[in-house]
């Protein structure tokens, strides 16, 4: 029988009930769950206010606060989709290693797990292909054909597809020694708490810098990232090279004949 966390306790609990449907069933019953748990009011008085404010520009033709909207806008979505980049890597991570952590540790796994991250982690519980999913629509949509056109999103997103591919290796070797060498339950608390803190170490940076706009400055990584996003264009300048470095350098001066 599987588990399944409780948002309201930040703990474990069985849920016999969801795990005795097939499947589909349970894909079917999880979408549903999503579906109706998203605040539609809230969506339509949005929607309601942005119409409203379109046919206001197109009325008045108001210019210099449009674009500063849109700069703003775009600034915003950037930031966002940069650190959305990590959410599923993080929750991967989260999953492997809190079940571990409940008992010996509460107070630890609530500073990391909100109720929102919670209810996220049930859906990867329910729907065990997501990383896979992440992986496929990340690299292979995203990546590949540059959505969107935003490099710093992209870089975030390449970055994302290589923490998620190395957890996995990692993940195994791990549930591998700890099943295999520790069989206290504490021990394995311990070396869960371990393995957690060395992930966010490596996390809490990727959140950072996307939240704040800067590249890695781990030239191994940039570069590593740099080659899979390719170019953006015939125009493009390599993010270690400046215009100066590829302009063509004018000829030296002849020296003077000493007399």
């Amino acid at each position: 029988m599987s588990q399944q966390y409780a948002p309201q306790y930040g703990i474990v609990q069985e849920n016999s009930d969801f795990y005795q449907l097939n499947t589909l069933e349970q894909v079917i019953l999880t979408i549903k769950n999503v579906f109706f748990s998203i605040y539609w009011m809230e969506i339509f008085v949005f929607l309601v206010f942005f119409g409203l404010a379109f046919l206001l520009e197109k009325k008045l033709n108001i210019k210099k606060p449009k674009k500063w909207f849109v700069a703003f806008n775009s600034l915003i979505c950037q930031r966002v989709f940069s650190v959305m980049a990590y959410y599923v890597p993080y929750l991967d991570i989260l999953n492997t290693h809190v079940p571990l952590l409940q008992k010996q540790y509460p107070f630890f796994i609530r500073l990391f797990l909100p109720n929102f991250v919670l209810d996220s982690i049930n859906i990867i519980q329910k729907i065990p292909f997501l990383s896979f999913l992440y992986l496929l629509v990340a690299y292979g949509i995203f990546v590949r054909y540059k959505i969107p056109k935003d490099r710093l999103v992209r870089f975030n997103i390449m970055y994302g597809v290589l923490i998620i591919s190395f957890q996995g290796i990692f993940h195994e070797l791990w549930l591998l020694i700890t099943g295999t060498f520790i069989p206290d339950p504490q021990q394995k608390a311990e070396s869960a708490l371990l393995a957690l803190i060395l992930w966010l170490m490596v996390m809490i940076p990727c959140f950072t810098r996307a939240l704040f706009g800067r590249y890695t400055r781990n030239f191994f990584m940039r570069e590593a990232i740099e080659v899979h996003l390719g170019r953006d264009g015939p125009d493009f300048i390599w993010w270690d090279r400046t215009r100066k470095d590829q302009a063509p350098k004018k000829p030296k001066k002849p020296k003077k004949p000493k007399k």
